[in-house]
């Protein structure tokens, strides 16, 4: 008999990130500056170490519960690079970009998150 999946309470994992910005439309940050945590049902995404950057440019991390975002789901960079995308219900796009997906895809599934298996394409124009 198979062993019942563990519940998973909270991770936390470091890679890279890119958000909307006011100011330039769009803010990457390389590994190791994104960081993303899953925790007791929210979501954080943020950029660390560049936070007086990230201010500047009016970036404002990721924070929200399973009902804030649409959906979660598995992505590639221009450059083939793996992620996953998190699209919030008012149309803007988040991205983590980790080999780590199928990882980050059960966190935030056992955390309550609606999350796509499908493979999304990245928008960058919001």
């Amino acid at each position: 008999m198979a062993e019942p999946r563990r519940m998973i309470d909270a991770m936390r994992f470091i890679g890279g990130a890119n958000m909307p910005s006011p100011s330039t439309g769009r803010l990457n940050a390389t590994r190791p500056f994104g960081v993303l945590t899953v925790e007791s049902g929210r979501l954080g995404l943020r950029v660390r170490f560049v936070r007086p950057l990230a201010k500047l440019f009016g970036v404002t991390p990721l924070e929200c519960s399973a009902q804030d975002l649409a959906d979660v789901f598995p992505c590639r960079g221009v450059f083939g690079t793996p992620g996953v995308g998190f699209r919030t219900k008012d149309g803007r796009h988040f991205y983590f970009w980790t080999g780590q997906i199928q990882a980050v895809l059960e966190v935030c599934r056992q955390q309550g998150f609606r999350v796509s298996t499908e493979e999304q394409q990245v928008t960058y124009n919001s």
